[in-house]
């Protein structure tokens, strides 16, 4: 009995992190996100682009921010409208750029250390 108390305390604490929203919350949290990535695109996308060395890796890794939290919000919401295609079309994205950063032998997470994104 007390196994199944802890078990399903267990499952309560892990749901208590998701975060599930109405559709309209998760249309604001996508745009929000979105528009991240659309900012980072004068600085990493554009041939003529005049941003330094320290200026393009802090976009990227806002914009890998970006991504990451839009899978991590389209998973935990995955019955809402768009919700799978954002997932795939994020956790693309993060794949192309481990394999990337890891054919250059870093990680995300090394990369990005001590880069707080802008929120």
């Amino acid at each position: 009995m007390k196994l199944k108390l802890a078990g399903c305390l267990l499952c309560t604490a892990s749901l208590s992190h998701a975060e599930v929203l109405t559709q309209q919350a998760y249309d604001q949290k996508i745009q929000q996100h979105m528009q991240i990535i659309q900012q980072t695109k004068a600085i990493l996308d554009q041939p003529d682009r005049q941003a330094d060395a320290k200026q393009q890796s802090q976009a990227l890794c806002e914009r890998l921010n970006a991504y990451e939290q839009i899978a991590s919000l389209s998973k935990e919401n995955l019955s809402l409208e768009m919700a799978s295609v954002m997932l795939m079309a994020s956790q693309n994205f993060l794949d192309r750029q481990k394999s990337s950063l890891g054919d250059s032998g870093m990680t995300a997470s090394g990369f990005c250390a001590g880069k707080k994104p802008v929120q």
